[in-house]
């Protein structure tokens, strides 16, 4: 009888099929919770102690992983093609009703405030340049108040991604080692691009942080973690992963939340314009990466998909939606500063109110139509479909 071949130990360890597909991944609506969770507290006023960019960066990173799992599965049942309209229309479906829903809710509200959206304001954040039309479009002046759309700008940098990624995987990643080179190119560009805007082109401090050209390498990190995965998923069991699994160990998980410190208490502006978003996008990839590969993970798996955490993480696209102007709100009547508990409670109770009624009246009724288009919407699977979770390796057992 021929011998089956071992599996490698990170094979052996996954808690998620590793080939790219549209499996429920564990624990992906507790991530998405903490990166709401990080992005609510900063406007709650905690920005000075709370870093709200950490919690979009993640998102940006849990956005990349997903799509690129979903993108990747594609091309390996349809012979390298992707559905490109079928694909942008699902993300419509997915992304248009709540936020149409919102401006036009808020915008009517902001109207009785006495704080009237501007035109350009609407234009922006309905067609996703709101990043843009920020940093090239002074306030006018004399204007006391501006809509508080603002935080429509990491919506922006990721359609951006929807609209290019497919192309470039279409071009330059039919393959695997493609997509390697692809989206390590798309990395270190994105770093030389931010030095040379800082250094040499002298940009606004605010272009790196925001501008879609300056920030895709943050959803890159999460499209490499997805790529290098599926790479060991489709490979012949035993296959040695040299990269991941020298990445797979305490000693590098405790040193990328160790990096994610640092980045946070550096404050060397040319530092946190370059160098911070490359750093932060590396340290995320390693933490996933164990979360999902390291058998010693597999407690805070479980408390990821704990049901607050994980109701949390579906409502995470209305509740960014809506958080913000109701915190905006609060801060015109109590001032600068972080808000008292009793605001801070009343903001979280009427942003989750809000959310809940965006997700049963706005985005449920749209999953029928994001299914039309060839979409299997992540609400719908069940817990059920993802792997047991495995035990931690007994004190005999080989190391990870």
């Amino acid at each position: 009888m021929r011998d089956i071949p071992a599996q490698s130990g990170l094979q052996q360890d996954a808690a998620i099929p590793l080939a790219a597909g549209r499996s429920y991944l564990p624990g992906f609506d507790g991530l998405r919770a903490i990166a709401i969770a990080v992005v609510f507290v900063a406007h709650l006023g905690w920005e000075q102690s709370v870093p709200g960019g950490l919690g979009v960066t993640l998102f940006f990173f849990l956005s990349g992983f997903l799509i690129t799992r979903l993108l990747v599965a594609e091309m390996d049942e349809r012979d390298g093609q992707i559905d490109l309209a079928g694909f942008w229309a699902r993300r419509l479906a997915r992304l248009a009703p709540p936020l149409v829903v919102f401006m036009l809710v808020s915008g009517l509200a902001l109207w009785g405030l006495g704080v009237p959206p501007e035109l350009g304001h609407v234009v922006a954040g309905l067609f996703y340049f709101m990043n843009y039309w920020q940093l090239l479009t002074p306030p006018p002046e004399g204007a006391a108040l501006e809509a508080p759309w603002g935080h429509l700008w990491s919506l922006a940098v990721e359609e951006h991604f929807y609209l290019l990624f497919p192309l470039l995987l279409l071009v330059a990643g039919r393959s695997h080692p493609a997509r390697m080179r692809l989206l390590l190119a798309v990395i270190a560009g994105g770093l030389i691009w931010r030095l040379v805007l800082v250094h040499v082109i002298g940009a606004p401090t605010d272009w790196t942080a925001f501008a879609s050209d300056a920030r895709i390498d943050s959803i890159a990190w999460g499209c490499l973690l997805a790529v290098m995965l599926d790479g060991v998923g489709r490979a012949a069991p035993g296959t040695p992963a040299p990269a991941l699994e020298w990445l797979r160990s305490w000693t590098w998980l405790g040193l990328a939340l160790l990096l994610i410190v640092f980045t946070v208490l550096f404050r060397d502006t040319a530092f946190r314009e370059t160098w911070r978003y490359s750093l932060q996008g590396f340290a995320i990839f390693v933490i996933v990466l164990n979360l999902y590969t390291h058998a010693g993970a597999r407690p805070v798996l479980g408390v990821l998909e704990s049901a607050p955490l994980r109701l949390t993480g579906r409502l995470s696209y209305a509740l960014y939606l809506w958080h913000l102007p109701i915190t905006w709100f609060l801060h015109q009547h109590e001032g600068p500063g972080p808000l008292s508990l009793g605001a801070s409670m009343v903001a979280v109770l009427v942003s989750f109110a809000l959310a809940l009624a965006s997700w049963h009246f706005v985005e449920k009724p749209f999953w029928r139509l994001r299914m039309r288009f060839g979409g299997r919407p992540v609400e719908m699977l069940q817990a059920a479909e993802a792997p047991a979770p495995m035990p931690a390796r007994s004190a005999g057992s080989p190391r990870p």
